[in-house]
């Protein structure tokens, strides 16, 4: 069992893998993919301003929220030390989302409910020119208990959930992207 492990070991290290956060030495100011996205400047997020077909009413300021949610997790992720002074990337993210039922009574009464939100993207160079254009879904679900306190509740629960998996997706495919 011994003798597999250390054959799996001298495979791995001889077909030129490497870890992603790697840094070229046990230095933390080394480098690597970390000081690479500490670079990327975040422009602010953008929504769509889109009526809610129900009450008619703008929704811009729940979409608002999620948008300065998913900008925080963003640069909490890339830029843990501050905005880069120097920016080598731009990152663009435009944000929308939706609602759609999940579960239902027979009679047609909805229990359960899915955020979905979408962040499009686009990671640009110094010069402007897009280097990355991707796009990444979330679907969070929450309970529908016609109790408008826990309702807010776990619709802002789920907002927050679905703003950090989009914030993990996006930093992976650019550390990704960026790491080749």
């Amino acid at each position: 069992m011994l003798a597999l492990g250390l054959v799996g070991l001298l495979v791995c290290s001889g077909c030129g893998w490497r870890p992603l956060y790697g840094r070229p030495s046990p230095d933390p100011a080394s480098g690597g993919i970390g000081a690479v996205m500490a670079e990327i400047a975040i422009d602010p997020i953008t929504t769509p301003a889109t009526p809610d077909p129900l009450t008619g009413t703008n929704t811009s300021l729940y979409d608002a929220r999620a948008a300065q949610l998913l900008q925080n997790h963003l640069e909490e992720g890339l830029n843990p030390y501050g905005r880069p002074s120097t920016p080598v990337y731009h990152l663009q993210v435009n944000l929308s989302q939706g609602v759609r039922p999940a579960v239902s009574l027979g009679n047609g009464q909805v229990t359960r409910q899915d955020l979905i939100m979408t962040a499009t993207y686009h990671l640009r160079d110094a010069s402007g020119k897009a280097v990355l254009n991707d796009h990444t879904q979330s679907i969070a679900s929450y309970d529908i208990l016609k109790e408008p306190f826990s309702d807010l509740s776990s619709q802002q629960d789920a907002m927050q959930r679905s703003t950090s998996q989009l914030a993990q997706a996006i930093q992976t495919r650019i550390a990704v992207f960026l790491g080749k």
